[in-house]
């Protein structure tokens, strides 16, 4: 054990104990708080302050061991929560990596379905280039057809307008073998009307 003198409002006292410098700490705190009690009130005896200070002392010490089984209650109570899994906790985590998981699947699936749409697409395109490609080539080949049957149109239109003077000169032909014919006849007529004259 350990002797220590100390100075409490004034007066010395002979403290002993285990620990001197912590007596000492606490010599200091008992005398900062009478002399606040003493200089709040100075018509206060030396007994009075005492009894006050101790009074003061032994509500702070109340204080303090409250607070402190308050914190040693809610350090166990953690201590306890984090030793035992919390069911709650691990549920919603589950839940949220479910949840993941299943976010993932629909997201390979839309990938998945992308890539057949942009497969179709592609198809799709191939189909409307081919088809550009016949469209144009049947466009090329009707305009062939209408050139044709304009040209037809008009070889058809001449070989009537060559017809049509064919007739015509057939007609002229016709109408002269005929005036042949008829002159013909006369000059017959005349030359057996002169044989038998003769």
């Amino acid at each position: 054990m350990n002797k220590v003198v100390v100075r409490i409002l004034g007066s010395e006292y002979n403290i002993v104990g285990k620990n001197p410098e912590q007596m000492k700490n606490v010599a200091r705190y008992v005398d900062g708080e009478m002399n606040k009690i003493k200089e709040g009130n100075p018509k206060l005896s030396s007994l009075a302050t005492t009894i006050v200070a101790c009074l003061n002392i032994a509500n702070e010490l109340f204080d303090c061991c409250h607070e402190n089984e308050e914190l040693h209650n809610e350090v166990e109570s953690l201590k306890e929560g984090m030793s035992r899994p919390n069911e709650e906790v691990q549920g919603e985590v589950q839940k949220v990596i479910n949840e993941l998981e299943q976010k993932d699947l629909e997201i390979i699936d839309k990938d998945y379905r992308i890539e057949e749409l942009d497969e179709q697409m592609k198809k799709q395109n191939e189909k409307i280039e081919n088809l550009s490609k016949s469209t144009e080539e049947m466009k090329l080949e009707l305009e062939k057809y209408i050139a044709e049957i304009k040209s037809l149109k008009e070889e058809a239109e001449e070989a009537k307008q060559r017809a049509k003077a064919a007739e015509s000169i057939a007609s002229q032909w016709q109408n002269k073998a005929y005036d042949f014919q008829l002159k013909y006849a006369e000059l017959e007529n005349q030359l057996k009307n002169r044989k038998s004259t003769l």
